[in-house]
């Protein structure tokens, strides 16, 4: 394996538009490195400069070695580059590297893998200790956690997980009783990415007469009903005169079946709440909220041709967001939901764009809630560490990592590649940082104990609006494996 000069923040790329760069060589490299960004001269560093990590004065020579998964959200060069660069992302990569380097001896290097889960689980198995942490999807982390491979990291010495450069929503919704097995922050920016959010055409909004977008969601305004009241009165969606609705027509809304989701947590809504202990169990005191959202989601996305849902088409195209991206570039859709990532895409876009949050559930709820999709990655140490040193090797690197990631990474991506490159306007600044604010993670859209989360999203796919059944259907499934789950945590920490 090799060794890096640097851990890299996901570059902004498109799975359909994707080229090989070309002096970032991944270590066991099972997947390809791709890029897709315009070049700046200088990364931005965050303006909280009194902000700082308590960083030990210690050494800690040798390789510093990361497993992860070596996908399209988590590819290797998310981790690490080779060399100084003239972009903002890659430029704060390396610095950040060249920091550890410099300060703690580490060398950081990262081991791609298919399947972290069972890798991981092989390397526990055999105790040869050979990954100092793991970053991969959500979904696998998981199972990692539930498998007891990896330790609880307020347990790990040297790491404190109430810095602002770790998300706190995250390590609450993935807390289980007093023990935290995973979580995000600015180690790598993927959660930053997938977070879903709405994107409006400015010409479109123009044409319709539409009262100023920002200021309704400042004042709190921007609903479930108004949004509605939107797409159902501009008249936005018009079929273009070949007789049948299809992906070629004009759209009051563009996005894809994840809609579903953005609509679900938008309403402050989770599958899974907490109880006294802190412990996940089933929301179950709040099903006729979700069958309101459930009747509300399906007149957004499958009544009077209000919506241009990009899974309807997998048959024309198989990658049929490209179709829902392709109406709103073409001022074919006056709103185009999908994650934060696809805003870089629209730099060439002629038309003027707007970004919003998911509209509120009503004006009593206080905040706009936007969701992270399951392929963000969380960080996690291996079981092992924690019976070599406490896990505090791993601790203070990836407290370093975060802190680093934070002062450089995070504003090169934000300032750079989302604020100051793709963004129109400054309203679409302030409306980032809104949609940044509070976002919601969910243990059943990673774990999908008893299929609850997907059968919920699938009746929204299928225009069904049965969602008593569906809950009678899966919840004790769910609720035997979340027992599961606990019980097997419990007997991997003993």
């Amino acid at each position: 394996m090799k060794k890096i000069i640097a851990a890299a923040l996901v570059i902004l790329m498109f799975v359909c538009a994707c080229s090989c760069a070309g002096n970032n060589v991944p270590v066991n490299t099972d997947t390809q490195t791709v890029t897709d960004t315009e070049t700046v001269t200088e990364a931005t560093e965050t303006t909280d400069e009194g902000y700082e990590a308590d960083l030990p004065n210690e050494r800690f020579e040798g390789d510093f070695n990361i497993l992860i998964e070596g996908s399209f959200w988590s590819p290797a060069d998310s981790l690490y580059y080779e060399d100084t660069s003239d972009d903002a992302v890659l430029d704060a990569v390396w610095k950040r590297q060249t920091q550890i380097k410099e300060q703690f001896g580490a060398d950081l290097m990262v081991t791609p893998s298919n399947d972290t889960t069972s890798t991981l689980k092989k390397s526990v198995k055999s105790g040869d200790a050979a990954f100092d942490a793991v970053i991969t999807r959500m979904p696998l982390i998981a199972s990692s956690a539930s498998n007891g491979d990896l330790m609880d990291l307020n347990e790990a010495e040297g790491l404190d997980l109430s810095k602002k450069y770790w998300d706190q929503s995250a390590s609450e919704a993935f807390s289980v009783g007093e023990r935290v097995f995973c979580t995000a922050g600015d180690i790598i920016n993927t959660e930053d990415e997938v977070t879903w959010i709405m994107m409006f055409n400015k010409t479109l909004a123009r044409n319709f007469d539409l009262e100023d977008l920002y200021t309704v969601v400042k004042e709190g305004r921007w609903t479930f009903d108004y949004f509605y009241k939107l797409l159902k009165e501009t008249g936005a969606s018009k079929e273009n005169g070949d007789g049948k609705w299809d992906y070629l027509d004009s759209y009051a809304l563009s996005t894809h079946r994840d809609m579903a989701y953005g609509l679900f947590y938008a309403a402050g809504l989770s599958f899974i709440v907490k109880d006294a202990d802190n412990l996940p169990v089933l929301n179950s005191a709040e099903n006729e909220k979700i069958q309101k959202v459930l009747d509300y989601s399906l007149k957004v996305m499958r009544q009077d041709n209000l919506t241009l849902d990009a899974h309807k088409w997998v048959s024309v195209h198989p990658h049929a967001t490209d179709l829902t991206y392709e109406a709103f570039t073409e001022n074919r859709a006056l709103f185009y939901a999908e994650v934060l990532y696809y805003v870089s895409q629209l730099r060439s876009m002629d038309t003027d764009f707007g970004i919003l949050p998911m509209p509120k559930y009503d004006e009593k709820q206080k905040d706009y809630i936007s969701f992270v999709n399951p392929a963000a990655s969380l960080v996690g140490i291996p079981i092992y560490q924690k019976s070599k040193d406490g896990g505090r090797r791993s601790g203070i690197l990836l407290e370093a990592m975060a802190y680093y990631g934070y002062k450089y990474l995070t504003p090169a991506y934000l300032e750079k590649q989302i604020k100051g490159k793709a963004t129109r306007d400054e309203e679409s600044i302030e409306m980032i940082d809104i949609i940044m604010r509070h976002r919601s993670y969910d243990l059943e859209l990673i774990h999908d104990w008893g299929n609850l989360a997907t059968s919920y999203s699938d009746l929204v796919f299928n225009n069904k609006n049965t969602y008593s059944s569906v809950y009678s259907k899966c919840s004790k499934s769910a609720e035997k494996r979340i027992n599961n789950f606990l019980s097997s945590i419990e007997k991997n920490m003993k």
